[in-house]
């Protein structure tokens, strides 16, 4: 009699406790991919899982994975989220993104943040129009107060240097903008290509020498290697402007960008109204406003 009586106290301890778990299951799940680990797009990601926590508690299970700056990893790493039939995907800069959409066969919604050009990088209609269950935050710099920023310190005719990844369509589109609008204003431009980080330090000693400053785009493969530019530039005493606040506090002169927490808190908000129910193509692309930010020396 007595072993029956423990036997079923113990059973009903198993079923509470089996509810009790179940109950702290999370319902639904986000995926979030992320090209590199760098400063700038650690926020962003910090300010996307902030916001979802504060409105869903441990109810939302969010999921991470770095690509280590490897297009084929970040493209790996979309596959395993769309097999996974996650809730909502995040994409974390414009590589990421654009593996995830191409990867996409469940229709997975997907949150970009950090996309320079939402449209270079297909993912937004050129129209403008967003793409079924596509939508996000972008960090398009505003070119105009970059080059205004540049002028303040630099006379006419000044040669500024711009080391970026051409096989990155965010960094291609800004440094072919930056060309543009720096050669109209009277500046002369250097572009040298560096197709991954092991390629940055080669190419920041081989455009050092023959510019009066560096100016860095929206491109994730310098800036994961900023370390070797910020060295050699500092060797040569000459200034680097940027797309990223982070990279002002790491040894920049100066930059006109976005709030990268607050760009990530903004895509933490879609995901929250995709969650609580919104189609993510109804949700408008927002651009990310640009603020300035400078070295505390100067």
């Amino acid at each position: 009699m007595y072993t029956k009586i423990t036997f079923l106290i113990a059973i009903a301890i198993a079923f509470v406790l089996y509810n009790f778990s179940d109950k702290k299951t999370p319902d639904r799940v986000v995926a979030i991919t992320q090209i590199a680990p760098h400063p700038s797009l650690d926020k962003i990601r910090k300010g996307i899982e902030d916001e979802i926590v504060s409105v869903f508690g441990d109810k939302v299970k969010i999921e991470f994975q770095s690509a280590q700056g490897n297009q084929a990893l970040a493209t790996q790493i979309a596959q395993n989220f769309v097999g996974k039939k996650v809730d909502v995907i995040v994409a974390i800069t414009t590589p990421s993104a654009q593996a995830v959409f191409c990867t996409n066969s469940s229709n997975i919604p997907l949150v970009f943040a950090g996309v320079t050009d939402p449209v270079a990088a297909k993912l937004v209609e050129g129209s403008g129009k967003n793409k079924e269950g596509v939508t996000g935050v972008s960090d398009e710099p505003n070119i105009e107060k970059q080059i205004a920023l540049i002028q303040e310190f630099l006379p006419k005719e000044s040669v500024i240097g711009i080391i970026y990844n051409p096989g990155e369509t965010n960094s291609h589109v800004h440094t072919q903008r930056l060309e543009e609008g720096l050669k109209k204003a009277g500046f002369d431009v250097v572009k040298t290509p560096a197709y991954s980080t092991g390629d940055v330090l080669q190419a920041a000693q081989t455009t050092v020498p023959n510019v009066d400053a560096l100016m860095l785009t929206n491109d994730n493969t310098i800036i994961s290697a900023l370390d070797a530019v910020l060295q050699t530039a500092k060797q040569k005493g000459i200034p680097i402007f940027c797309s990223d606040p982070e990279s002002v506090a790491r040894g920049c002169k100066a930059a006109v960008a976005p709030d990268q927490y607050e760009m990530g808190r903004k895509a933490g908000e879609i995901v929250v109204r995709i969650l609580k129910g919104e189609k993510g193509h109804h949700i408008p692309v927002f651009r990310a406003p640009s603020t300035r930010y400078s070295s505390s020396n100067l």
